[in-house]
């Protein structure tokens, strides 16, 4: 062991390596995506990465523009890349926090050997000649560590055993990555920038050549083009990141947001949606920047599973609209979608805040084509007054009593856009936006009547009185005796025994109601009955659907459900 030590003073720093010569830089791309696939409470401690097109990876680190710099690379086709903690691996070949049954250790403590390498075909020279050594990045400068042991103690017996007065034990920073073999404890290449964020993220580009098409897989699961990032964004698990050229991203969401099998025009449409809206959203407004990320894989953002569900006709679609936006008056649109409308689409400020002159709603006459088929296209929502009450009181309107009243209001289109619950004190609560009326209720659209059933609209025991009602007033008055009329030239004058009223069926006489006292009950369930799943506001994928089955292209489908667009 002595002997071989000695022989790493007088290694070239330029040597070959068995996995043949060092990959060409990567080939800039015109837009690149960062698209979350674990993050937060799913952010991992480990993650499998395995070739099913292409051969070995790189290591390394994505810059500032999404370029990749390689600083090391494999020949292994399936690789674990861990977090530089103490991680076990278990009977089932993978890694985690847990020593029970463990059948092996990759430890944050090593044997660090004293020298600095200038590439890494020199580094990977020099630990050929070390029992259990690898290359390690650290800090901008290459290395040569041995082991990976999970204490101190262990570390410092085995560089008692090494016999090197040199060498001294090292441990890890909480940013770094250790690469190993899978199902193994052997360390290929450790990366530790010892930096928060971004700037000591971990990158690894499947093939060893730039430009090599490859397809990975995740933990044995999604399969996606492009290359992964890993960053422990608070210093712990890791966030996995798919660094991913914006054709192949649409690639990943056009036959998950859509059937790979639907008419080839429906499909160009949902591509060029797809694409609009990733490029909206990463101008300055990225709805993932403090997770360091783009856009993630669910209907948060677009649903994307990489190339699993892919075809030719949903590949096709992408192909024949690539780089392909949607503009309104010169600027790109945020391309917003959804299953359907049931009938109707909305203008996005009765949905949400913003007026949007490309959004807006419209009867929809496509739609009732594919009502029989569409999922979840007709719906019934009942609510108890109870569960409704509980509702309100979520949404912070916590004074809400027992409600004896639910009114609704629709827009010129007939979707709902707002809803007022008045309780029993007479205290009423609306809630205004499309969108804040479907989340309250949970109605799969904004596109529905209500019918009540049960209850009663005023107590049996509950007194009343006759009178006259005066707007404001507790109760109603009893003669017209102090009472005053104001006149249009605004002066008042007191009421007249014999009054008179206009009302919608003439002249009438001013006469005393029965007025119930404030009602003590109202129904007991409301019940909402419905078409159309989503928010109404932008293009509908079913009627996309039945368009295209009519024989319209997909600009005809764009123009559509976007007013005003163009499409370049």
């Amino acid at each position: 062991m002595k002997k071989k030590l000695a022989k790493l003073l007088v290694l070239s720093l330029i040597l070959s390596v068995c996995f043949g010569l060092a990959p060409a830089a990567q080939a800039a791309v015109s837009k690149t995506m960062r698209i979350g696939l674990l993050y937060g409470s799913d952010a991992i401690p480990a993650a499998k990465l395995t070739n099913t097109e292409g051969t070995g990876f790189r290591f390394g680190y994505y810059d500032s523009a999404l370029n990749f710099v390689s600083l090391g690379w494999t020949g292994e086709q399936a690789v674990d890349v861990l977090i530089t903690q103490n991680l076990y691996l278990n009977s089932k070949g993978g890694y985690g926090y847990s020593s029970d049954n463990a059948r092996g250790t990759v430890g944050c403590y090593h044997i660090h050997l004293p020298w600095s390498y200038e590439d890494f075909a020199s580094a990977y020279e020099a630990a050929q000649l070390v029992e259990g050594g690898f290359v390690a990045w650290v800090e901008g400068a290459y290395h040569v560590r041995v082991g990976a042991y999970p204490s101190k103690e262990e570390a410092q017996a085995a560089l008692d055993a090494l016999g090197s007065d040199a060498a001294v034990l090292k441990g890890t920073s909480g940013y770094g990555y250790s690469v190993v073999a899978h199902g193994t404890t052997r360390v290929l290449f450790q990366y530790d920038a010892n930096t928060a964020g971004e700037a000591g993220a971990f990158g690894v580009q499947p093939g060893l050549e730039a430009g090599e098409a490859t397809v990975t897989a995740l933990n044995d699961g999604n399969k996606y083009r492009g290359g992964f990032r890993f960053e422990r964004v608070n210093g712990g698990a890791s966030t996995v990141v798919n660094i991913v050229d914006l054709e192949d991203y649409v690639k990943g969401i056009v036959p998950y947001e859509m059937s790979a099998s639907w008419p080839l025009e429906a499909l160009k449409a949902q591509a060029v949606c797809a694409r609009t809206y990733s490029i909206y959203n990463t101008q300055g407004r990225a709805k993932h920047g403090a997770d360091h990320f783009d856009l993630c894989t669910t209907t948060h953002c677009q649903v994307y599973r990489g190339v699993g569900s892919a075809n030719a006709n949903s590949d096709q679609a992408v192909a024949e609209t690539a780089g392909q936006l949607a503009y309104y008056n010169g600027k790109l649109i945020d391309a917003v979608y959804y299953s359907s409308n049931g009938g109707a689409s909305e203008d996005a400020k009765n949905v949400w805040v913003n007026d949007l002159g490309y959004l807006k709603g419209k009867l929809d006459p496509y739609e009732a084509d594919i009502a029989d088929r569409a999922g979840n296209y007709h719906w019934v929502k009942t609510l108890t007054a109870e569960e409704l009450k509980t509702r309100v009181h979520n949404k912070g309107r916590s004074t809400c009593g027992d409600i004896v009243s639910v009114t609704t209001r629709q827009s010129a289109v007939g979707n709902t856009i707002e809803l007022t619950v008045t309780d029993v004190s007479g205290k009423s609560f609306t809630f205004s936006g499309g969108d804040t009326v479907r989340s309250l209720l949970g109605t799969n659209s904004i596109r529905f009547t209500m019918t009540t059933s049960g209850g009663s609209a005023a107590s049996s025991a509950a007194p009343s009185a006759s009178g006259y009602q005066i707007a404001g007033a507790a109760a109603p008055a009893a003669s017209l005796d102090g009472l005053y009329a104001l006149g249009g030239d605004g002066t008042a004058a007191p009421l007249p025994q014999e009054s008179y009223i206009v009302t919608a069926d003439g002249v009438k006489a001013l006469e005393p109601v029965q007025a119930a006292t404030a009602p003590t009950s109202g129904a007991a369930s409301y019940t909402f009955t419905g078409t159309g799943w989503g928010h109404n506001v932008g293009l509908s994928q079913w009627g996309a659907y039945a368009m295209a089955q009519r024989g319209y292209t997909y600009l005809d489908i764009l123009k559509f459900y976007y007013t005003d667009i163009t499409v370049e």
